[in-house]
């Protein structure tokens, strides 16, 4: 299983290497395309059965339409590529695509604010970057050393499904971290929600057949990680 990293966050990190003499952080390779790996940051709250270690997935809910939802298996997970040019990944104002259809369309992440919340956003992968959601999602750069997807943080909740009869899923959704009256930082994390974040780990970026909508034009180099599987992150510290 992957051990969780931001629950340790930068601190507990070097909490745990009191020896270390620098920061060290787990390699990463560059690719322009990856799979997104859940990572529950505190294990504590992971969900039964557990997420943490599996692959973000779409959930169909109409033409066109999917939440953002996981699965443990690697073959379901979506493709993804963050779609901009230099200046607009630099300046954070790429999205982040994948292919879907037959042909190929561009489908694009999403975030879209929870009517029944002021903090929480549900996580769509929809056709086209049209309507109200926020589109700007990508992979953490320089000078963050852990590559992630932004904004943070996700959670993994369980929510029923009008479209499946009301079965239940697991959704991706993010909550927005707020600072209360008394100074103190809020996550926000919903009561039964397991904390995330969302790890890219390097995959190959298809050839599109012909006849595709999609385009592969401006698929940005991303950093990511060859096995998000394999890091031992206790050896790894920011002092």
């Amino acid at each position: 299983m992957i051990a969780p990293i931001a629950a340790l966050g930068l601190a507990s990190l070097a909490a745990a290497a009191p020896t270390s003499t620098g920061p060290a952080y787990p390699e990463t390779s560059a690719s322009n395309g990856f799979n997104l790996v859940l990572n529950v940051t505190d294990p504590s709250q992971d969900l039964s059965p557990p997420v943490h270690g599996t692959f973000v997935a779409s959930i169909h809910v109409g033409p066109a339409l999917n939440y953002v939802g996981q699965s443990s298996d690697a073959s379901v997970a979506r493709l993804f590529y963050v779609n901009g040019t230099a200046s607009d990944v630099r300046y954070g104002n790429s999205n982040t695509v994948s292919d879907g259809g037959t042909p190929p369309f561009s489908e694009v992440l999403s975030l879209v604010p929870d009517k029944d919340s002021e903090t929480l956003s549900t996580l769509f992968l929809n056709a086209g970057s049209g309507g109200d959601g926020n589109y700007r999602t990508g992979i953490t750069g320089f000078p963050n050393p852990i590559p992630e997807l932004y904004p943070l943080t996700y959670v993994a909740c369980r929510e029923a499904l009008a479209y499946y009869g009301g079965k239940e899923f697991v959704i991706i959704k993010q909550a927005q971290t707020t600072v209360g009256e008394d100074g103190q930082i809020e996550r926000n994390i919903p009561e039964g929600c397991a904390p995330l974040s969302l790890l890219p780990q390097c995959a190959t970026l298809n050839d599109l057949p012909a006849g595709s909508t999609s385009s592969h034009e401006f698929a940005a180099s991303t950093r990511c990680y060859e096995d998000v599987d394999s890091i031992d992150w206790p050896k790894y510290h920011a002092y």
